[in-house]
């Protein structure tokens, strides 16, 4: 059984490294812009994990609106949580690549790092603080290819990508109480719904861009539910054959499937400087999320 959780979660982060592999293709490739594709994707994702999840469990699928107090919370997920984590992801990619949207949306647990100090009123370890440095070394050394004087990734890429990173801190924090009162499921496909009804106000998917064909249109599926549906559809299976801290380090891998992909499929350069840069980030975030 616990092979078969293991499968599952590495499973999850392999669709998840592929979403942002097809995400890169449709917005660099195709000229899809990437409030669209936002916009789209949560829509079709929702939609699927609200159907997955009545099919599982047969409940009442607006239990959560009947309490005040859950629905906002569930709308302030929706929005600072699911939204912003796609809306971020996806600018990253589009002003830089998916290898370095993935890797910087992966320094989310810093953010939680800070939030739980500040809500304990305690500093963290030299331990944690010596992580901390590490990971931003690392990505620095990324962001310039070892010269400090020369930013080789848009400042608009960083920006994006830390927005993604705190919003992966608010997406993992804020629906804790909610995921346990209805289910993971549940929560996050109407926090799909909601956030992709909130970016059809900045672009509405009736408004489409870019070009479609045949092949586009598979690597849009890919994005909406291989990606996002069928990956945490995977990722909740596993927490049923193993821990979540071992689900979090298996699934802790897709940064590495992503660049490894990235290599592969975009002929990306990747000196020796960048595989240090990297594996400092992986390393000490890997190290981080065990103390969360």
């Amino acid at each position: 059984m616990k092979t078969k959780g293991m499968i599952y979660a590495a499973s999850a982060a392999a669709f998840w490294a592929i979403s942002g592999i097809s995400g890169q293709i449709l917005l660099q490739q195709f000229s899809f812009a990437a409030n669209w594709l936002v916009s789209a994707r949560m829509l079709v994702s929702g939609f699927v994990l609200i159907l997955i999840s009545q099919g599982s469990h047969k409940g009442n699928l607006f239990a959560i609106f009947k309490n005040p107090k859950d629905a906002l919370a569930l709308i302030l997920f929706g929005i600072f949580g699911m939204y912003a984590v796609q809306a971020g992801f996806f600018q990253t990619i589009a002003f830089s690549n998916a290898s370095f949207a993935t890797i910087i949306q992966f320094t989310g647990p810093v953010f939680i790092i800070f939030y739980e100090g500040f809500r304990q009123r305690r500093w963290p370890s030299f331990q944690t603080i010596f992580l901390l440095l590490l990971t931003f070394v690392g990505m620095l050394l990324l962001a310039t290819h070892g010269n400090l004087h020369q930013l080789i990734v848009p400042k608009l890429a960083i920006i994006m990508g830390l927005i993604a990173a705190l919003a992966i801190a608010i997406y993992s924090i804020l629906p804790r109480q909610l995921i346990s009162d209805y289910g993971s499921l549940s929560v996050v496909g109407w926090g799909m719904l909601i956030g992709g009804t909130f970016a059809n106000l900045i672009h509405p998917f009736w408004h489409p861009t870019g070009t479609f064909t045949l092949f586009s249109v598979s690597q849009f599926l890919i994005v909406a539910i291989v990606g996002t549906a069928l990956s945490f559809f995977c990722y909740s299976q596993s927490l049923r054959y193993i821990s979540p801290s071992l689900a979090g380090i298996l699934t802790a891998v897709e940064p590495l499937l992503s660049l490894v992909f990235s290599i592969i499929i975009f002929q990306m350069a990747f000196g020796w400087i960048e595989w240090v840069g990297f594996l400092m980030v992986f390393c000490s975030i890997l190290l981080i999320q065990k103390q969360l």
